[in-house]
């Protein structure tokens, strides 16, 4: 019975060093990237309203463009978590600008509407089937 035990244990400890420690592994930096987006969608927040939002996220560290990082390890995880987390349904889109207001309705009568031609145009003739 005791060589089944060790089978047991071996298969046991290879299944922990090659499954669960690199699963492990993957969730850590798919965290630390994750932190790393949260970071620049703070820092593009709070130069939301900056006169030059450009400068301002390079004061904090960030590029106002992709690939985002000037650093190539958190361009990597960067983009890893934005890889697996938009598979999850995560956004990683900055805000979109607000829309515009709506044109006010006045009392008057509605601008007569743009003529619409009677007759549209005839179709292009077809052309002609390729000689063999």
């Amino acid at each position: 019975m005791a060589p089944i035990l060790e089978k047991v244990g071996t298969i046991a400890k290879k299944i922990l060093f090659f499954l669960i420690f690199p699963i492990i592994f993957v969730i850590f930096l798919f965290f630390l990237g994750e932190q790393f987006e949260v970071g620049r969608l703070g820092a593009i927040a709070v130069c939301e309203d900056a006169p030059n939002k450009n400068s301002c996220l390079r004061s904090k560290g960030y590029l106002p463009q992709a690939p985002y990082y000037p650093d190539l390890g958190r361009r990597y995880l960067g983009a890893f978590a934005r890889m697996v987390g938009g598979d999850l349904g995560a956004s990683y889109r900055e805000a979109l600008p607000p829309p515009a207001p709506a044109a006010e309705k006045s009392e008057e009568a509605p601008a007569a509407a743009p003529a619409v031609a009677a007759n549209p145009p005839p179709p292009p003739p077809p052309l002609p089937a390729p000689k063999r």
